[in-house]
């Protein structure tokens, strides 16, 4: 069986979805840039995985010799005990069946369970998943936990020395993980190491930090000690090297902690290593806790460029929400006049504000892309493109991670053309990259769980300020972190640290978001995909919709109802505009790129303002001889005025304009028809006798009226 029947078969037998991953080391030809065998192949990394035949068809497509990326956690329900055997350059033998052992003497053998043989001689012991366990390695030599946020290379890949991964016949069952398996890996219940807690600085922001990260170290569970204990200490040192602490204290404290363990003889070599690594990257404290600031920002052109599992990984309590420090205290009030308060910032409309995290909602397709293209050139030039004019020119920052280059290029060259923008309108304020040429990731799941990138945000932080940015907007924000999208808890800390970096550096974010599958409704704030975390931090929401049938026929829109959607507010905690609604619409512009029949120019979509017509409007788009057409089968039948009836007077509207009275568009339509002639005086409302004698609303024309007045 080929690699590519393999893969599919796990779709179709095991609903396991799957991606492609390198065969063997390569090297990029211009970067010089190594990526490693098993490395996935797709942009997105392991959540690049999917069910569908026909795209897994295409990676093998596009890279025949890939293996068989399986992602790990949730979406499989299984992990994986990861049993590695390697020779280190220093001849130092590696050999996890060595770690295994040493816990099955102690604990008892795993249970049978289903097993692959890896190419190196290791082995991976597959069981059914349990809620908490992540990917980490955390056993010991060799030993490695594959759970929520990580993959394995699955059976029946072959490496690119033609060695094989192989499922241990019989395959078997998959099955539960034993207890004291679960023990060690699983966050303790309750703290296992004595911590009281403690004063180690004058800053209150800095023994929140430092006691949250104690308390954690005192709570981690047995298996991986030593490498929390290691992350414990760069979190320290990072504070020795910004001055906050002494080194002496910080030794004190992880000593104290330590002392409490076997081996604590390995463990003050432990502490020593990870002091000595956090010293050379100093802790950014915040102003208002601390005036001086000495963290060494780094080159976000540089960084971002590295993978983000190759970057220096820092617990999030540098950068989000601290608990509450020790000495906790209550602010009595001070009365203020209201004269004299800032204005909040609004920096487009009421949806983008300096210093806060916005949300755009909005199924795939629709314009939401090219949307933020044509928001940002209104901004940077002032200009009121969509009806919107911003109180002066802004500096926009764009980052799109689905799309190359090339393409963005298109997009923001249409626009330009369509709107008139030169290039000294823009006048370097407008800043554009995309994911394909640097990740932008701030959070990842490791093995500490969900933790923050502080160096990448720092490197965000400094771009912004060096270029002064205004508005940055995210498209999407998927794109920025490779955690659990259903986990609250996980894109709470996302979604706090990009409202972070909006709060120091004083501009305003708007974070472009898909939304769940909603079978063709019109959807809402609640539709957006994942956890309600993003949503729940975000000042304002807006969510993007297509026209519907039935509101393109009252609009007299019959050609090209795609190209309109709507821009509802979905929240606003700042403004009162919940629910109000804005109309867009995309127009194809002309590249003019083409090379006559054969190479055809390209066509972009632009988006540009729409306004919902008036009734006056809607009926000069009407035939001249419409509303007489009416008039003449009202009068000479009886139409009611009811929708439900069977002689509703919609009808004979449908009838006069070709309508299928079937067509729910048809219907709404031909009310909205009616509702304007009775508005302007055209059609009556009269209470006439039925075929039964009984007086019904009916619908004549105002000359139908006057006659028979006569």
């Amino acid at each position: 069986m080929s690699t590519l029947d393999t893969a599919l078969a796990y779709i179709e037998k095991d609903n396991w979805p799957v991606f492609h991953c390198r065969e063997s080391d390569e090297v990029d030809p211009e970067t010089g840039e190594i990526y490693c065998a098993k490395s996935p192949l797709t942009p997105n990394g392991l959540r690049g995985a999917t069910r569908l035949p026909r795209l897994v068809k295409e990676f093998w497509r596009r890279s025949p010799g890939a293996m068989i990326g399986l992602p790990t956690g949730r979406e499989t329900g299984v992990f994986v005990l990861d049993i590695d055997r390697k020779t280190l350059e220093d001849g130092t033998v590696i050999d996890g069946f060595e770690t295994l052992a040493g816990y099955e003497n102690i604990h008892g053998k795993l249970p049978e369970t289903a097993r692959v043989s890896t190419p190196r001689g290791g082995a991976h012991y597959y069981f059914k998943h349990v809620e908490g366990v992540r990917n980490r390695g955390a056993l010991g030599l060799g030993a490695d936990i594959r759970g929520e946020g990580g993959y394995v290379i699955a059976a029946g890949s072959v490496t690119g020395d033609g060695k094989r991964y192989e499922w241990i016949e019989p395959r078997g069952e998959i099955a539960d993980a034993p207890q004291w398996l679960l023990d060690l890996v699983l966050p303790a219940k309750r703290a296992p190491t004595h911590y009281t807690g403690g004063t180690v600085s004058n800053d209150n922001y800095v023994n929140a930090a430092i006691d949250m990260e104690l308390r954690d170290l005192a709570n981690w569970p047995q298996g991986g000690r030593n490498n929390r204990l290691n992350d414990a200490a760069f979190a320290l040192g990072q504070f020795v090297a910004a001055g906050a602490i002494t080194r002496h204290a910080a030794e004190g404290e992880l000593y104290a902690i330590a002392g409490q363990w076997e081996n604590f003889a390995k463990s003050k070599g432990t502490i020593k290593s990870g002091l000595d690594g956090g010293e050379k990257f100093p802790r950014q404290i915040p102003e208002a806790t601390q005036a001086v600031d000495n963290t060494r920002l780094v080159d976000i052109s540089g960084l971002l460029k590295k993978k983000p599992a190759e970057a220096a990984i820092v617990e999030e309590a540098a950068v989000v929400a601290v608990p509450i420090p020790t000495a906790f205290h209550a602010t009595p009030f001070l009365w203020k006049d209201p004269r004299d308060l800032p204005r909040r910032e609004f920096l487009y409309g009421t949806h983008l504000i300096r210093k806060y995290v916005s949300a755009t909602v909005s199924p795939g397709g629709i314009g939401k892309t090219a949307l933020g293209i044509t928001e940002a050139m209104a901004m940077v030039t002032a200009k009121p493109l969509l009806g919107i004019k911003p109180a002066c020119p802004l500096r926009v920052w764009l980052f799109n991670a689905e799309d190359p280059r090339d393409e963005m290029d298109r997009r923001v060259m249409a626009a330009a053309m369509n709107f008139n923008i030169k290039p000294k309108d823009l006048e370097e304020r407008l800043f554009l990259d995309v994911g394909r040429e640097q990740a932008l990731v701030i959070a990842v799941d490791n093995k500490k769980g969900v933790v923050i990138q502080k160096p990448i945000v720092d490197a965000v932080i400094e771009q912004i300020r060096k270029y002064e940015i205004d508005v940055m907007t995210i498209d999407p924000f998927v794109s920025t972190h490779e955690v659990s999208e259903n986990d609250n808890m996980a894109i709470d800390k996302v979604v706090k640290t990009w409202a972070y970096i909006a709060d120091v550096t004083n501009i305003a974010i708007d974070l472009v978001h898909h939304v769940k599958k909603v079978e063709g409704r019109e959807i809402t704030v609640d539709d957006s995909r994942g956890a309600s975390a993003l949503l729940g931090a975000a000042r304002s929401v807006r969510v993007l919709n297509r026209m519907t049938p039935e509101q393109a026929a009252k609009a007299g829109v019959v050609e090209n109802i795609n190209s309109h959607f709507s821009v509802t507010r979905g929240k606003a905690n700042m403004s009162p505009n919940v629910g109000d609604s804005e109309w867009r619409k995309l127009e194809g512009v002309g590249l003019g790129n083409g090379r006559g029949i054969m190479a055809p120019q390209d066509h972009v979509g632009v988006v540009t303002e729409w306004k919902w017509p008036g009734a006056e409007e809607i009926m000069e788009a009407l035939p001249d001889d419409t509303l007489a057409n009416v008039r003449n089968v009202l009068d000479a039948g009886a139409f009611r005025e009811n929708a439900q009836a069977t002689d509703w007077a919609g009808y004979a509207i449908c009838r006069v304009m070709g309508l299928d009275v079937d067509d729910p568009a048809a219907k709404a339509r031909a009310k909205q028809l009616l509702k304007i002639w009775k508005d302007e005086g055209e059609l009556v409302r009269l209470d006439l006798a039925d075929a039964k004698g009984v007086d019904r609303p009916y619908l004549k024309s105002a000359l139908w009226v006057g006659r028979n007045k006569a």
